[in-house]
Parts: structure tokens; sequence; C-alpha cells
């Protein structure tokens, strides 16, 4: 065997680039392209992570173009950072410029079950991680209680969780 073909069997490692933790979902979201008036066009949301959406869409999106996304009864303005084509369809990397949330429990503590599963990566809707993910950059008491949920949780390397205003 030469050396040549050593290397080729050595096993590629592929470098990790993203700061923050992506949660995966399937949830439905329809996108509207602003400035408006536009026609809103469906999309699901394939992962969330503290600062944005990947969204499967049937239509491409321009780079910079300006987006509204509805989810459940949330509101998230966004910029499109990629839209780049897959097997069935587009899939498009949205950068959260402003989050709009119904009135309501802003100012509860998170609880034990979704701040947990925010800790691991899993479980949480993207409704649920934006929540979460509000309600961490403006309490002090709830991001204490995640680092020791991750702690206890995530053993090993210490994860890379940023916490307060992103």
């Amino acid at each position: 065997m030469n050396a040549d073909s050593r290397e080729s069997r050595k096993p590629q490692v592929i470098i990790e680039r993203r700061s923050e933790a992506r949660y995966h979902t399937q949830d439905p979201a329809e996108i509207e392209i602003l400035p408006g008036p536009n026609d809103p066009f469906y999309g699901t949301i394939l992962d969330v992570s503290r600062s944005g959406l990947r969204v499967a869409l049937e239509r491409r999106i321009g780079r910079g173009e300006q987006v509204k996304v509805t989810l459940h009864r949330n509101v998230i303005f966004g910029e499109v950072r990629y839209c780049r084509a897959v097997l069935k369809g587009f899939q498009a990397g949205l950068k959260i410029l402003n989050l709009i949330r119904p009135r309501g429990q802003h100012d509860e503590h998170i609880a034990d079950d979704p701040l947990s599963l925010y800790a691991i990566g899993k479980g949480l809707s993207v409704a649920e991680v934006i929540e979460v993910r509000e309600h961490l950059a403006q309490c002090s008491a709830c991001c204490a209680r995640l680092l020791e949920k991750q702690h206890l949780l995530n053993p090993g390397p210490k994860p890379r969780i940023r916490l307060g205003k992103t």
C-alpha cells in the first residue's frame, strides 16, 4: 500500500463552525417577503437556534431578503442568509432580527422540563425554543438554572451556550 492510498483512507475531520446548538423540528410556518403586501407561502422549519432558523421551501428566496415568519402565535422577522437548492425544493437560513410573541406568560420563570429539554437540545418546538431563548436573555435566575442543568445533563466538555442578549 503506498502513501497516497493510506492518506485517502484516513477519516476526514469536519470542523463545526456553528457556535449555537440547533434544535431540530418540523414545524409548519407561513412566510412573507417584506416589504409587503406579498402573497404568503408556506415552509417547514427544520431547525432553530438562538439566532436563526433553517426552513424548507418550495421556492427560492433571495439572499438579503427581509421576511416575516408566522409560527403558531409568534411572528419572527428575519433576513435570508442563504437559500440552497436541495432534492425536493430549497432550504433557507434565516437570521432572526426580531420576534413578536403573544401576550401572556413572559414574566414567569421557565419550568424544569422545558429548561432541561433546552439544555440537551431536543424535544422543544420552534415556538418553545424562542420563548426560552427570549426569557433567558432577560432572566439571570433561569440562566443560572440552565447552567446547572447543562452540567448535570451534558457531562464532559463544557457546552458552548452564550447567555444574555445576543
